[in-house]
């Protein structure tokens, strides 16, 4: 797998790092995210081909993931939250004549022919909050009241695509909202130092409307089960492949040891990539999900732990090189988040009993 960007990438990067770094305060580091992210975005290719089997789509749009994430990890990310839930968007099967194939046809659509930067929000995490976002049927839609606490791209987003709960019903509301509108509000970046370049923030709604024809109710849980894991299948394949192609990138500048455990890890995820590939290929909605699922999840503990040794030996170079130290600790600190990014490495052990169930 190629991980070197292209160098307008590079530089624009680069500069990207430098102004955000160099800006007084956080709005002007905002402002300084939303402009070096304008620069960049016309050199990558930000939406997934069209008319391909998923597999396609996935390496397609993967490449421009793991191409960021060689040289800066936190943006790597951000951008792949973007991308995920437009592979996902686009490959999951619906019935032919459905009123929501209509109404995903016309959403990606409307994304590529505005070249719109989709968010991504949700999911369970280990640390912080869930979200609090309630959703309220009337006659003009949907209005959404709550906060999503993690939002990746949340200052240069035009749309996030979540779920979120319908007050008084059973039901489960999918939803593309509109964030440059005025009933919702941005918070403050949630990390510090070069992950903020994840432009992670949390996302407050305050009787924000959605028209008919963005959103879809969804009643039966097993459905939505399904298409929850569907797509977090789809965030470990890119998970993996960024994290790997950071890793290749550190053991090459800092000249890590590649131990014998480290290339047998590289070979079996060879493996299992090829192998969640095609599972993606054979997929579909009504299918069991568990084979996809179970393939994925362990290829982004087996990453997890990668990074983890991975962290421990660029911790240990500080104390050799302590000009480098600095940096050692940025390039190791930024590792540490996989552990915790859905699914969480403790859920993944406690289902192959590998940690005890808790209470």
């Amino acid at each position: 797998m190629q991980a070197r960007p292209y160098p307008d990438e590079d530089r624009l990067v680069t500069e990207l790092i430098e102004r955000v770094n160099g800006a007084a305060n956080e709005p002007k580091a905002r402002e300084a995210y939303c402009e070096g992210f304008t620069r960049l975005r016309s050199e990558l290719n930000l939406y997934p081909v069209t008319g391909r089997r998923p597999s396609v789509v996935f390496e397609s749009s993967s490449t421009t993931a793991r191409n960021l994430a060689a040289g800066c990890l936190p943006l790597g990310i951000a951008v792949a939250m973007h991308l995920y839930p437009l592979c996902v968007l686009q490959c999951i099967s619906l019935p032919l004549l459905s009123v929501a194939r209509f109404q995903r046809t016309m959403l990606l659509r409307t994304i590529r022919n505005r070249s719109l930067i989709v968010a991504n929000a949700g999911g369970e995490r280990t640390r912080g909050a869930g979200h609090s976002v309630v959703a309220r049927q009337d006659a003009e839609g949907i209005r959404l009241d709550g906060t999503f606490e993690y939002m990746s791209l949340a200052t240069v987003a035009d749309l996030a695509l979540f779920k979120a709960r319908l007050a008084d019903s059973s039901c489960t509301v999918l939803c593309a909202a509109d964030l440059r509108a005025d009933s919702v509000h941005i918070g403050t970046w949630k990390f510090p130092g070069s992950m903020r370049l994840s432009d992670t923030s949390s996302v407050t709604f305050a009787g924000h409307r959605i028209p008919h024809g963005r959103y879809v109710l969804v009643a039966d849980d097993e459905a939505l089960c399904c298409t929850s894991d569907y797509q977090r299948c789809w965030f470990h394949l890119f998970l993996s492949d960024m994290y790997l192609a950071r890793l290749e990138r550190l053991h090459h500048v800092w000249g890590l040891p590649r131990s014998a455990e480290h290339i047998v890890s590289l070979n079996e995820l060879a493996q299992l990539r090829a192998y969640a590939l095609r599972l993606l290929d054979d997929f579909s909605t009504g299918s069991d999900v568990e084979p996809l699922k179970r393939t994925t999840s362990a290829m982004k503990l087996r990453v997890s732990l990668m990074a983890q040794a991975a962290m421990a030996a660029l911790r240990d170079r500080e104390e050799l090189t302590p000009r480098d130290a600095p940096q050692l600790r940025a390039d190791a600190s930024e590792l540490c988040y996989i552990k915790s990014q859905p699914t969480a490495d403790e859920i993944i052990l406690r289902s192959i009993g590998a940690l005890p169930e808790t209470s």
